[in-house]
């Protein structure tokens, strides 16, 4: 996914990469679905991914898993176990045709599957999640700073999709009952709703540095800042921001 810069050619020439990082997320979340009170904590970040290039286009399949306690401070009710991550398929176009050694830019679009479910330690039945699939805007950009440093800044944008959430006050009994006689999938996806920038938006913002190891490897470092607000029913916004360490392998 990391350090490729694709370069003018009558042929086309195709490179394969696989990516693992692990680091840690920061989240400050507010939602008065579930509680009016914020939440803030670390969570562990696994991040999976394969990339495919060629020498005007980039096809990712990037997948993300998050887990942790969130609590508020001074409030040793308001714990939870919080399990997040997403699915996420990108196509991007390179759009500079013209030949520049160390500069490239690429857009176009992504669909996306994430999810985020909370889990009280002291209560069985207030527990929160919202899920989403969506389709929206994606860019890239790598410029190259030497032979063996680069820099890559990504955008994600989902613009529409489907949203499930939980019911205004949490858990229902109305939602207890689906739970009971369908299981937890079908209590998750009890209600679903139309999803668009205006009521349910994520912003995903990505920096990557990335050094050259030998002609198979590549290691980097990961910044993403993102930002989440969520509408219906109730409002949810915050914030998260990941550090991760990274390793490549190109073949």
């Amino acid at each position: 996914m990391l350090g490729i810069f694709a370069q003018e050619s009558q042929n086309p020439v195709t490179s394969n990469r696989l990516y693992l990082a692990y680091g840690q997320a920061y989240n400050l979340k507010l939602d008065r679905t579930y509680s009016r009170l914020a939440k803030n904590g670390f969570n562990h970040l696994l991040n999976l991914g394969y990339e495919n290039v060629t020498n005007n286009r980039i096809v990712n399949v990037e997948g993300v898993f998050m887990i942790g306690t969130l609590k508020t401070k001074g409030n040793s009710t308001n714990v939870i176990d919080d399990y997040a991550g997403n699915l996420k398929l990108k196509y991007l176009q390179k759009i500079n045709k013209k030949k520049v050694s160390n500069l490239s830019i690429y857009v176009g679009g992504n669909i996306d599957f994430r999810g985020d479910v909370w889990f009280p330690q002291n209560s069985e039945l207030r527990y929160a999640w919202d899920v989403n699939l969506g389709t929206g805007f994606s860019t890239s950009l790598y410029y190259k700073i030497n032979t063996k440093l680069r820099f890559r800044y990504e955008l994600d944008i989902p613009l529409i999709g489907i949203l499930w959430r939980s019911h205004n006050n949490g858990q229902q009994l109305v939602t207890e009952e689906i739970q009971l006689e369908n299981g937890i999938i079908a209590s998750v996806f009890e209600t679903p709703r139309f999803s668009h920038v205006f009521n349910t938006l994520y912003i995903d913002n990505s920096f990557k540095m990335v050094y050259t190891v030998s002609n198979k490897v590549n290691i980097y470092y990961n910044l993403s800042v993102s930002y989440r607000r969520i509408k219906e029913p109730l409002v949810k916004k915050g914030y998260e921001f990941n550090n991760a360490i990274g390793v490549v392998y190109k073949f």
